[in-house]
């Protein structure tokens, strides 16, 4: 075994010069000196510090340490990791204290003394300082591939406490943003976020902005045009309704600047899609920078929803050389999304006959059909919208689409919000089922905020999987103004799904309907709260910690087959996990969602470090170009825990701390003039 001598170069100094002695990775002044293995509680008591009443009891490891679950090592290992509380996502060792990886799989777990015939003279030696260890999140359902082209270029307001500040970031970004660029918005935030609960007006924004082109887009729900957009696209009188949406205008006649999304989001989607892009190779560092911000939270893996306007092979294109140039940090499952309404079954059959579900590798691998197999087969993305029942034509169409997929083996996923919806698609998939099993493939339902009892059991007999996402965290009030609150109580119902022994995974469905932020869902699966701290989940559909762990771990590495090489932290399956910045098990409910990674792990590669871990981090990419809002706010904007100057009482203290004073406040532009807060957090 070797002893970690921390006493710098004096200590150093005053070892035995015949004593072997390497040098710990992470500290040029850290000595190891090889010596006799003393016995294990010695050695556990001395380098945990557990003298002390309560020893491993007090750090609910117990009977978790006995004994270490590897083979005997054929070597040393890579990096091993001591002094951690690890909550592995193994039925059979819940708890761990240490863990040594070889390549970029895991050796070994069990006990600081167990990880020390792992150590050798080359082996990374990581002090977790007694944090807690998760294995790497899974976000089921992410469009991570669409959202990482624009991620640099985008103002994200996730996690931004008030309109206010909101506002102030438009203004300083309108101020920055160069010709032909726009400033951008496109989603991640919710109204009830804000201290205002609601959304900025478009004068507002137009005052903000000025003449800077703007976009600010709102869950798919409505976007934002400043005066200086219209002008560019051309806008005016004539200009049609986009596709599925409503174009505001004025008693004049002259559109506003508002497009409402009344059937489709395709029209919302169509209208981004024509804000300047930047270059292929922006784009390319853009994604880089979007899997490090996914590695800061600890996330290692996503599975990719696909999206309109996101075509195979072309824009798929990026993150293939990414992957074939070895630069990725997060490992990417991707599903292909039907591009063409009406066409999808020849967009399947296209494809099929250049890829199929497995090809790729453990960084890149395409998994399966969806979200989307067959548009006329879908619901609104928005909870305030009502639902328009499909077209008669769509169990045909369904039918020969979802046929041709499971017989060519493809794994399919549906975006079924309402029960209605999925209750049409259940007679489809049952028609298939009697011709072609469902259970030969892994196929599941999405989102399912109102999936019914009945539903339920028709998707286990066929072997099917649930996967939900925290979209009642951002869209939440919204959907109990529309449908009531004892229907959002169970939306969805967690507490059934997991009674009748439904695998549930969860994700985000990010970057436009929600934020990319895990820790706001798994936030939302303990607590039921939405971002605005409105509780509308019953307690019957509110999960452990452990069990919301495990929904973003295991069971989302199982929606795509994935369980036996990751998911938990187990010898012989990849070595991706994440340090945390808090005890996600012991803090206070509501700031599991500030919780972010100091050290993600990805394949035995330390891809994310920060605090007393940031010397362990890859080298920072800047991005460019510089005047790009990344470089200025970096990605979700964590909560301010003490921020704010407290007055007597607890009442704030308006610019004394909590902003920079009257000069950081918006102009609002109202019915009666121009008016400014006094003080730019907008706190009364």
């Amino acid at each position: 075994m070797k002893r970690f001598s921390l006493g710098g170069p004096a200590a150093a100094a005053t070892t035995n010069p015949d004593t072997p002695r390497y040098r710990h990775w992470c500290d040029p002044a850290c000595v190891h000196e090889a010596e006799p293995e003393p016995p294990r509680r010695q050695f556990l008591r001395s380098s945990l510090g557990l003298a002390t009443a309560g020893g491993i009891a007090g750090l609910g490891l117990g009977g978790a340490l006995a004994g270490c679950a590897s083979t005997a090592p054929a070597g040393p290992a890579d990096l091993v990791l001591l002094n951690a509380r690890i909550a592995t996502v193994d039925a059979k060792r819940p708890r761990a204290q240490a863990l040594a990886i070889v390549g970029e799989q895991f050796a070994a777990v069990g006990s600081d003394a167990d990880m020390q015939r792992w150590i050798g003279p080359r082996t990374r030696v990581i002090d977790a300082q007694g944090r807690t260890v998760v294995p790497g999140l899974i976000d089921s359902h992410a469009h991570f591939i669409r959202g990482g082209l624009t991620y640099t270029q985008e103002l994200r307001w996730d996690g931004v406490p008030s309109l206010a500040d909101a506002l102030v970031m438009l203004r300083d970004q309108a101020r920055r943003t160069q010709p032909p660029h726009w400033v951008q918005v496109v989603g991640g935030f919710s109204p009830y976020q804000f201290r205002e609960k609601r959304l900025p007006t478009l004068q507002e924004i137009n005052a903000a902005t000025g003449d800077v082109p703007c976009f600010v887009m709102n869950l798919y729900d409505r976007a934002f045009l400043n005066r200086a957009a219209l002008r560019v696209l051309g806008f005016d009188r004539n200009t049609p309704n986009p596709i599925g949406s409503v174009l505001e205008k004025d008693a004049a006649g002259n559109p506003t600047g508002l497009v409402v999304n009344t059937t489709s989001l395709g029209g919302l989607v169509a209208l981004f899609a024509r804000v300047p892009k930047l270059s292929d190779g922006d784009q390319a560092l853009s994604t880089q920078l979007y899997m490090r911000e996914m590695n800061r939270l600890g996330l290692t893996s996503v599975v990719d929803a696909g999206g309109g306007g996101q075509n195979y092979p072309e824009h798929y294109s990026g993150i293939a050389q990414l992957a074939a140039e070895r630069r990725m940090t997060l490992r990417i499952s991707y599903n292909l999304f039907a591009q063409r309404p009406g066409q999808e079954l020849a967009d399947y059959q296209a494809w099929s006959q250049r890829v199929a579900p497995g090809q790729g590798d453990d960084w890149l691998r395409m998994v399966g059909a969806g979200e989307y197999i067959l548009w006329a087969a879908t619901d609104p993305a928005n909870f305030g919208k009502s639902v328009t029942p499909a077209p008669a034509i769509m169990e045909s169409k369904l039918t020969e689409v979802a046929t041709y997929l499971v017989g060519k083996g493809w794994p399919i996923r549906m975006h079924a919000s309402y029960d209605s919806t999925a209750t049409r698609i259940l007679d489809v998939l049952e028609k298939v089922n009697r011709e072609v099993p469902m259970k030969n493939v892994r196929w599941a339902l999405d989102h399912c905020e109102t999936l019914s009892p009945r539903s339920m059991e028709r998707v286990a007999a066929m072997g099917g999987r649930i996967a939900i996402q925290n979209r009642m965290s951002l869209d939440g009030e919204v959907f109990a103004q529309t449908w009531g609150r004892e229907a959002a109580a169970d939306a969805p119902a967690i507490g059934r799904m997991r009674a009748m022994g439904l695998p549930v995974a969860c994700g985000t469905d990010s970057s436009r309907a929600t934020s990319y932020n895990p820790w706001v869902s798994l936030h939302w699966l303990v607590t039921g709260k939405t971002m605005g701290d409105t509780r509308l989940n019953a307690d019957r559909n509110l999960v452990s910690r452990d069990e919301a762990l495990r929904m973003w771990t295991l069971e989302g590495a199982a929606l795509t087959g994935d369980e036996p090489r990751k998911g938990s932290i187990q010898p012989g399956k990849l070595a991706d996990f994440a340090l945390l910045s808090d005890d996600y098990f012991a803090v206070p409910e509501d700031d599991i969602r500030d919780i972010t990674a100091v050290l993600t792990v990805v394949g035995g590669t330390v891809v994310h470090g920060s605090g007393s871990f940031a010397a362990q981090a890859p080298a920072v990419v800047k991005p460019m170009p510089d005047w790009l809002p990344v470089n200025v706010y970096g990605g979700y904007q964590q909560r301010r825990k003490s921020g704010m100057a407290q007055a007597p009482g607890g009442a704030a203290m308006h610019g004394a701390g909590c902003c920079a004073g009257p000069a950081s406040a918006p102009i609002i532009v109202g019915d009666r003039g121009n008016w400014r807060m006094s003080c730019g957090c907008a706190v009364i």
